[in-house]
């Protein structure tokens, strides 16, 4: 049996190597294939992009060829107007490729004066300038020749530059004399943008615009016969723009260089010591190239491919399985053989299995009724174990209620411990004390302070009156039952400030909607009427403005009630919802002091928050939230 067993495992060992052997090559295969294929596909995109960079190259180029022939055959050199006429047919406003297209003539020092009095008719404060050596814009100094710039499109974000004498900049200067000397377009190297306050980088294409009815055979015919530029300035970054969104969302890397410089001038990107392929862009009188790089997350994937690796794994684990299943193969007729042996054996003990068999039969039949009656026993105790678990349940959760309004009824003595050693004793020493006073004035025979001490008594007695029906109220809350029903927010705050404002002394005015729905309509009054009174109440002039608007989330509205009062210091803003908190003497306030305390307690009732945000002299602004449902309201 076990040399059975070692034969078998050899077989299926050496099936299991071959399998493997022959995916790996497989795989080495596949991989050099995929990996050929990949960097055939990057280089074709990479061929686009580089198309697609020399295509807005040349639609830049033919645009500003476009106005360069418009000013060989136009005769009003210094008409903002033609020009403005050309750059609307143009629709340069929405080519973002172009910063700006401008017409820069030839300007003879002679024709200096004449020339900014023409270009001042049509554009206010035109002065022809340079840059000093800070870097400011100042007028310039008296040439022989000057090329300002003078008409430009766009203007609004290109206005800085009007006026600029590009021959007053080294690097312009030997473009324009360049172009002016072989009659063709040229690029400028990199420079900074006059329009610009930022590091903006871009170049200058100059063309130059020549008589038309004058033979040029030589340089001084071309100079003679020059009438001056036509400029385009094309930002790099917008340039590259496209190309670049392209690139990122292929994974490639962009470098754009100027080789024409002796150190290879970036232009765009960063430097690249390996680029993947270079192509060299057709700009005038410049070289530019193109080197296309792979970010590390693209040459990862092409160098080892997912898939060679999955075809790896799938080969070794098929390989491992058809060894599995030929040692399985093997195993089974082996054992086969001997269930026959075993299948004799086992029918002798089958036959004496039924007998007994028969025998335990009976006896679990006896068993069984015996373990039915006790199940059906069980069934009746765990009903009743359920119900005591809910009872018990029920029960947990009525203690954690009780022990909760226990908590709240504990603070409530303990407010009104407060109150009655304080805030109600005050009044009763008071009236006392004037009680004291008026007898003493009357046994004295001196009654002209007595009305004035009877009115004091009276005031302190309504004090006390309004302070006892406050805490009343404030101690109903959480016992007081309310009804549901329908209520229209924005009627109930106009009726509220009708009630307590002067008339025509205060303005409200709610932003937005205000909801309509179904709540514990009576004390969401209540919360208004005392936010809106003490806005009215509290303001420091005879008139104003009270703001309400609603915001709202899944489950709550969230008020907010503004008003441009007095506003209130940041160091009450922690206590100004307590019991009995106000801000001025109790002689120069009506209030009690509860109201605040009553908004809080009323929207806490209903699971609802209360907040202030002040600024001293800017007003307040009370918010809270409301539930936008109530589903029971005894609790």
């Amino acid at each position: 049996m076990k040399k059975v067993s070692i034969r078998s495992l050899t077989s299926a060992v050496i099936v299991c190597v071959i399998g493997m052997l022959m995916t790996y090559i497989l795989s080495i295969k596949v991989g050099e294939q995929l990996k050929k294929q990949s960097y055939l596909k990057v280089e074709n995109i990479a061929k686009q992009v580089s198309i697609n960079v020399q295509n807005a190259i040349n639609i830049s180029l033919n645009d500003l060829q476009g106005l360069q022939a418009f000013y060989s055959v136009n005769q009003e050199l210094y008409s903002l107007n033609k020009f403005n006429q050309y750059m609307h047919v143009l629709d340069i406003e929405n080519r973002d490729y172009i910063q700006v297209l401008s017409w820069v003539p030839l300007v003879k020092d002679i024709e200096r004066e004449k020339f900014e009095s023409v270009i001042r008719n049509q554009q206010e404060n035109f002065t022809i300038t340079e840059r000093n050596s800070d870097g400011q814009l100042i007028t310039s100094q008296i040439k022989e020749y000057y090329t300002p710039v003078t008409f430009i499109s766009p203007f609004e974000k290109n206005k800085l530059a009007q006026g600029y004498d590009l021959t007053s900049n080294t690097v312009r200067r030997n473009s324009l004399e360049f172009a002016r000397d072989n009659g063709t377009m040229t690029t400028t190297e990199q420079i900074r943008l006059v329009q610009e306050t930022g590091h903006s980088v871009g170049f200058l294409i100059i063309a130059p615009v020549y008589k038309q009815e004058v033979t040029l055979t030589s340089v001084q015919d071309r100079f003679n016969a020059l009438k001056g530029y036509v400029t385009g300035v094309f930002r790099i970054d917008t340039l590259m723009l496209a190309a670049k969104e392209q690139a990122d969302k292929e994974g490639l890397v962009l470098t754009l260089l100027d080789i024409n410089q002796d150190n290879s001038s970036l232009l765009f990107g960063e430097i690249n010591s390996a680029p993947f392929v270079y192509f060299d862009l057709d700009i005038p009188e410049r070289q530019w190239r193109l080197n296309i790089a792979l970010k590390e997350s693209l040459l990862n994937s092409i160098e080892s491919p997912v898939v060679v690796k999955w075809f790896l794994l799938g080969g070794f684990l098929v390989s491992f399985l058809m060894a599995l299943s030929i040692f399985a193969l093997q195993t089974s007729i082996i054992r086969s053989r001997n269930i026959k042996t075993l299948s004799q054996e086992l029918q002798n003990q089958n036959d004496k299995l039924e007998s007994k068999v028969l025998e335990r039969t009976k006896l679990l039949e006896n068993k069984n009724h015996e373990l039915n009656e006790t199940i059906a026993e069980l069934k009746v105790k765990r009903v009743v174990m359920s119900g005591l678990i809910k009872e018990s349940i029920s029960a947990k959760r009525s203690a954690e209620k009780r022990a909760l309004d226990l908590s709240r009824s504990n603070k409530d003595l303990d407010d009104f411990a407060y109150i009655a050693s304080h805030d109600l004793q005050a009044p009763l020493r008071a009236i006392d004390q004037l009680a004291q006073w008026v007898t003493e004035d009357i046994a004295e025979g001196n009654l002209e302070e007595v009305p004035e001490h009877l009115k004091l008594m009276c005031s302190r007695v309504r004090r006390l009156e309004t302070l006892l029906n406050d805490l009343l109220a404030y101690s109903r809350i959480n016992r007081q039952q309310y009804k549901l029903g329908e209520i229209d927010v924005a009627k109930v705050v106009h009726d509220l400030v009708e009630i307590n404002a002067p008339i025509d002394n205060f303005t409200l005015t709610i932003k937005g909607v205000l909801p309509i729905f179904v709540t514990a309509n009576l004390p969401l009054e209540q919360v208004f009427n005392h936010l809106i009174s003490n806005a009215i109440k509290h303001h420091h002039q005879g008139e104003g403005r009270i703001q309400i608007c609603c915001e709202e989330d899944n489950d709550f509205y969230h008020f907010f009630v503004k008003d441009d009062g007095p506003g209130i210091k940041l160091d009450y803003h922690s206590n100004i919802f307590q019991m009995f908190r106000t801000l001025k003497p109790r002689d120069e306030t009506e209030g009690s002091g509860m109201g605040l305390a009553l908004v809080k307690k009323i929207v806490q009732r209903f699971s609802g928050d209360t907040s202030l945000e002040s600024t001293v002299g800017e007003g307040c602004t009370f918010s809270f939230t409301w539930p936008k449902t109530i589903t029971t309201l005894n609790e």
